[in-house]
């Protein structure tokens, strides 16, 4: 049973993680799915728990707490919480110029 009361969207897509116990490196990932306020990363490392990690695709940049990191085969499934909106459109309006 998923426990999530938000939609999850499945990906493939390559991102570069960088975070501090990775100095001065970043290293090729997968983006697996995102949601609203997180998201699952497939990389070749094992990250600490509590890790600030910043994840790159395209021109978009999410930073967040790590939450998870589980065995995935011969890498690692991390999962961030992500505390600002994922999808920009979830976000709310400003002021009208």
């Amino acid at each position: 049973m998923n426990r999530r009361n938000r939609a999850r969207f499945r990906t493939d897509l390559t991102a570069q993680v960088t975070c501090p116990e990775l100095p001065g490196s970043s290293i090729k990932a997968r983006l697996a799915d995102l949601s609203i306020h997180g998201l699952s990363v497939i990389l070749n490392r094992e990250l600490p728990l509590g890790s600030l990690v910043r994840v790159e695709w395209g021109q978009a940049i999410f930073e967040g707490e790590l939450v998870y990191c589980t065995k995935h085969g011969q890498e690692f499934l991390i999962g961030l919480k992500i505390d600002d909106p994922v999808y920009p459109t979830t976000k709310a309006p400003g002021p009208s110029q």
